[in-house]
């Protein structure tokens, strides 16, 4: 376990992180050129041209309630890549959160930026029937990204993801959000598309306030992705995507990405992600 903690004048933010690893750069959509091409990217953020990614939560004390982010989202492949292995490590996060303070259940609520699998999301028992992974939380999403889901077509029986999320459905867990909605006072909601048309990032700060902080979801996939230019390989509007990054990276507020490797957080700062700062 590695933790990080961040104290903002309306919340506290917390990085639990379950284990960093390199990854070849196709699975964040970039080209070892393209890593290589950026000065500052060794040696926190990649290592002899393949690319750092983190399996973590971010969990928030905000408003008298307890948060947690995209908790291990986007990582099924390898937690969940069979039901022995998804065990061990439902098991070991459980074990990873609660000993950093931060117990299954004691968390209100789980805010997602979008879809992306299941990760830590849901708890999938040794019959198959899922369970919230945060028996006492509800679930928000946006509202342009539960109808998407609503509208796709039926998946197979194998399709873990759609399983997890049909089962929460069903049990009446999941909420909605709208574009800039107040989540609670310190936390705004901004649906700005491009990763893909429900993607939502999170804004920390007080009504009337630039944002100290923006959760960026996987606006940047990896904190490269600030450098690379546009990502046809990862945003079904690459453009969009592209100018929406900035749109929240440009003013140096804190910038946190949930597959971002430790620390998880930076500021861009005169073309360079500055972090720990």
């Amino acid at each position: 376990m590695n933790r990080y903690d961040l104290s903002l004048e309306h919340a506290n933010l917390t990085r639990i992180g379950y284990v960093d690893v390199l990854v070849p750069p196709e699975v964040v959509g970039l080209a070892e050129d393209q890593v290589m091409a950026v000065p500052w990217a060794a040696p926190l953020w990649a290592e002899g041209g393949r690319v750092r990614v983190g399996a973590a939560a971010w969990f928030a004390d905000i408003a008298g309630e307890r948060l947690v982010f995209d908790p291990l989202q986007a990582a099924d492949a390898v937690l969940r890549a069979d039901r022995a292995t998804e065990e061990r490590h439902q098991d070991a996060v459980a074990r990873v959160f609660e000993s950093a303070g931060f117990a299954r259940d004691s968390i209100d609520l789980v805010v997602m930026t979008h879809i992306d699998g299941v990760g830590m999301l849901a708890w999938r028992d040794a019959n198959g029937g899922w369970a919230p992974f945060f028996p006492n939380a509800r679930i928000l999403i946006s509202e342009r990204m539960l109808e998407d889901f609503r509208a796709a077509p039926g998946s197979s029986a194998d399709d873990i993801e759609r399983a997890a999320w049909q089962s929460l459905l069903d049990a009446g867990l999941v909420d909605t959000f709208a574009d800039g909605e107040w989540i609670m006072p310190g936390l705004r909601a901004a649906m700005l598309g491009g990763h893909c048309p429900g993607h939502a990032v999170f804004h920390f700060g007080g009504a009337g306030e630039p944002p100290e902080l923006t959760m960026l979801g996987h606006l940047a996939v990896s904190p490269l992705h600030l450098a690379t230019g546009e990502c046809a390989a990862l945003h079904t509007d690459p453009a969009r995507a592209w100018a929406a990054l900035y749109a929240v990276a440009d003013d140096e507020r804190l910038l946190v990405g949930p597959l971002w490797p430790s620390p998880g957080y930076g500021r861009w700062v005169d073309g360079v992600l500055v972090s720990g700062v």
